[in-house]
């Protein structure tokens, strides 16, 4: 940025005869808005926030740019993020959910004392590659369907649920012929550890399963707890 640095300061213009002549001022102040917005382009980074469940549903993805995702709510599309944080303002339940789609990549959010209920389907999903890391007390509740209850944590991939306390709770079907959600549904593998102060509790709808993973669990630390509903497994 030398060069740059003192075309903005006006280096003298060098003629002949060894006379410097200042450069002209219009041409210092195109200079110095073309170096403002290089600079602004160059070292704009992204940066953490906290996102609140109540303002509308947030959907996260895997940013270009290694160890920074890309968050979404209601006006704000696609913001750069890193150590993406959601929590509530208040300890009611909201409806709006989270979708987490890594990719090809892998995506970690922190849930601090999240609250969710959702109207309809998963209160959570979850796509590929993904770390969830808990803070205080998180609430995950599936909403009522015609059909099927939703989960209260659907997972496509990897996932992997760290530390905290969490408790996941499969919706209910509003019809007789029915069946509810898992508390947390897997086709991929989960991982969930945490240290002795630490627990899931999973609670199945009616005829499902606390936890259901067809990739396999793996407990490292931690207590966990699961419940399936009326004739469902645990």
């Amino acid at each position: 940025y030398r060069k740059l640095a003192m075309r903005v300061l006006g280096r003298p213009l060098h003629t002949g005869g060894g006379i410097d002549s200042p450069r002209p001022a219009s041409q210092r102040a195109a200079a110095l808005v073309l170096t403002a917005a290089m600079l602004t382009t160059f070292t704009a980074p992204a940066f953490a926030k906290t996102w609140y469940i109540e303002d509308g549903d947030i959907t996260i993805s895997a940013s270009e740019t290694k160890g920074t995702n890309k968050v979404s709510q209601g006006a704000e599309p696609e913001v750069e993020d890193t150590g993406t944080i959601i929590t509530n303002r208040e300890k009611d339940a909201s409806s709006h959910t989270v979708t987490i789609n890594a990719g090809n990549d892998k995506v970690e959010v922190t849930l601090d004392n999240v609250n969710i209920k959702a109207d309809s389907g998963s209160a959570l999903t979850s796509n590929g590659d993904v770390t969830l890391t808990l803070k205080g007390d998180n609430h995950l509740t599936g909403g009522s369907g015609d059909t099927y209850g939703g989960d209260g944590i659907t997972s496509s991939g990897s996932l992997t649920i760290s530390g905290g306390t969490v408790t996941a709770t499969g919706g209910d079907s509003t019809s007789s012929v029915g069946s509810g959600g898992s508390g947390i549904s897997s086709n991929g593998s989960l991982t969930i550890t945490g240290g002795e102060n630490d627990s899931l509790t999973a609670k199945g709808g009616s005829g499902r399963s606390g936890i259901f993973s067809s990739g396999g669990v793996t407990i490292s630390g931690g207590t966990v707890n699961a419940t399936g509903g009326s004739s469902g497994s645990d």
